[in-house]
């Protein structure tokens, strides 16, 4: 269906009429907002912080190693990426190859305004475009989050590097970066018509709460708006900025929260206030929202194991050290650890799982001048070393996946060598707002066997889920929904635990006896009890699949009729 069917058969927010029907040339920008702001780049990177600049260096000599032309991992977004951190090492080829990475990347965007996807770019080359042989359907056949990534990074070049290319590319990515912009005022959250469904809500998921995409679509309006001398851009640039700050202070959080991936995408996107104009709306909030945010990560994080404690909204993985999070980069920028591998991130990154995001890190060193100076002091201590054992709560809502008066509820116990988390939700949906049961971890526990970082995680089959993490354990029920009338139930509660190696359970493990089953792992001792426990059916199975590319064994309760009792299980932990 194409968008002006949709506006008028619908009534929709302004900002959507105004940027999808008043598509026009771009206006020439004003000089003196772009002129870059240095010279020429030649100590550029020596004004990198030493830990930054190590980052930077990793991520860049991985990706040069995986640089095939025209594209770094055949992706038109990772490959604007690159480009920007060819841009600041400016070495020997470095400009011309990034311009030509630019024009070939600029070259794969969606041009047609008449269509959902106007402004947004190819994610895989060789795929057609989106028609009746590949059918229209938001991330499937296309991904419009990805004009917002390879948008938001031209943002830096814009600020930092359009002295070193050709007038002609400056003209050409400045089209673009207005086409993208122009192009993502189309989406609305619940409208789109094109067949995609998220739990049943049929339209795209673009709301304020989806964070990582929202705060890029508030850089890039807000700047391109400004750039191209668009006040009805720079508007609505505000407009979605004061939506973004006030679902995020509702609770001092992001709404997409704990994520080793997508947490960093929107810290990189804050960061970028620094180039905003210094009345925009985003500039008056930014560094609080970066501030709040590092808090909570902080809390979260555990040095004694490297990486980021659940629970989590969205993960990719357990282990930092074991997948590539953009998290993991920053972390790394701040407190370093490249050199002596206590870093948060994979070694070596190349052949590691997501090793095509580390691409971002490239970007966030560049600005973290703008992040990394409101770390507040007490998370970075706790970035740097675990003290003390704490324990730590905090709220966050999604709506219309949550009830906006009903926020998900989160518990975490930080100790050394030991993290526990959990996430009490009622929510219209199976696995969280991006309702994805294998990234959505309701429940986790993460601890050191002394060679290895190993995990024992709830796989979600209910919408609705009470769990809470202590110093002990965890306690997890399935109460009726008070959010919504919600038929979203289930007569099962699984738990995946694996990252184990030289290890092989037999049968028994976990086996009830006297209404509790026990068992030891490596360096962990489990007493799980309850009436799901003593009332239902246990199996045990490895090798039935993998979750994020991880092997793992799965352990399952099934449970009938309790008696009107609330299901519920009782996990006792004690580290050995």
């Amino acid at each position: 269906m194409l968008l002006t069917t949709v506006l008028f058969a619908t009534s929709l927010p302004v900002c959507l009429v105004s940027l999808a029907l008043g598509v026009r040339a771009p206006a020439l920008p004003s000089a003196s907002f772009l002129n870059g702001r240095r010279a020429a780049n030649e100590s550029y990177l020596e004004a990198l912080s030493e830990t930054q600049r190590q980052v930077f260096d990793y991520v860049l000599d991985a990706l040069d190693e995986n640089f095939s032309p025209p594209f770094l991992f055949n992706s038109p977004r990772y490959s604007a990426w690159y480009a920007v951190g060819l841009l600041a090492r400016n070495g020997k080829g470095d400009v011309a190859t990034a311009s030509q990475i630019l024009k070939d990347v600029i070259s794969f965007q969606f041009t047609d305004p008449n269509t959902d996807w106007y402004g947004t770019f190819k994610d895989v080359p060789s795929a057609p475009d989106p028609g009746d042989v590949y059918p229209p359907r938001l991330y499937t056949s296309y991904d419009t989050n990805i004009g917002l990534f390879v948008c938001t990074s031209f943002i830096i070049i814009m600020e930092e590097f359009q002295h070193m290319l050709e007038p002609s590319l400056v003209t050409l990515i400045k089209k673009s970066m207005y086409n993208a912009t122009v192009g993502d005022g189309y989406r609305v959250g619940g409208f789109n018509g094109d067949g995609y469904s998220a739990g049943g809500f049929i339209g795209d998921n673009l709301y304020p709460i989806y964070s990582n995409p929202w705060y890029m679509r508030v850089m890039a309006a807000t700047y391109v708006g400004k750039m191209m001398g668009d006040t009805n851009m720079s508007y609505w640039g505000d407009q979605w900025a004061a939506e973004a700050v006030a679902s995020f202070n509702l609770y001092g959080t992001l709404a997409e929260f704990n994520c080793g991936t997508y947490t960093g995408v929107t810290l990189y996107a804050l960061s970028l206030w620094g180039y905003m104009p210094k009345n925009s709306t985003i500039v008056k909030h930014a560094k609080d929202i970066i501030a709040k945010t590092w808090t909570s990560i902080g809390m979260f994080y555990n040095p004694t194991l490297h990486t980021l404690g659940g629970p989590w909204d969205r993960t990719y993985g357990y282990d930092m050290r074991a997948y590539y999070g953009i998290l993991g980069g920053q972390i790394a920028g701040i407190i370093g650890g490249i050199e002596d591998g206590n870093a948060p991130l994979p070694r070596p990154i190349v052949g590691s799982e997501h090793f095509g995001d580390a691409a971002a890190n490239v970007l966030t060193p560049l600005i973290a001048k703008f992040n990394d100076p409101y770390v507040p002091a007490a998370a970075l201590a706790q970035l740097k070393g675990l003290s003390t054992s704490h324990a730590y709560s905090a709220q966050a809502v999604s709506p219309p996946w949550d009830n906006p008066t009903v926020p998900r509820n989160y518990t975490s116990w930080t100790a050394p060598g030991l993290s526990i988390g959990a996430i009490a939700s009622d929510e219209k949906v199976i696995g969280g707002a991006a309702t994805n049961q294998a990234a959505y971890v309701p429940a986790s526990i993460i601890w050191s066997t002394g060679t290895q970082t190993v995990w024992f995680n709830m796989y979600p089959t209910s919408g609705t889920i009470s769990a809470a993490a202590s110093h002990t354990g965890l306690t997890i029920a399935y109460p009726t929904s008070a959010a919504f009338n919600s038929t979203l139930t289930s007569n099962v509660m699984t738990f995946l635990f694996g990252g184990f190696p030289h290890l092989s359970l037999p049968a028994n493990f976990l086996a009830v006896a006297n209404g509790t089953s026990t068992g030891t792992l490596p360096n962990l001792r489990l007493t799980l009890s309850g009436n799901v426990v003593s009332a239902g059916t246990r199996t045990l199975v490895y090798g039935a699949g993998s979750i994020n590319d991880l092997p793992y064994y799965n352990l399952t309760y099934a449970f009938g009729d309790l008696g009107g009792a609330v299901p519920q299980i009782v996990i006792a932990v004690e580290k050995i």
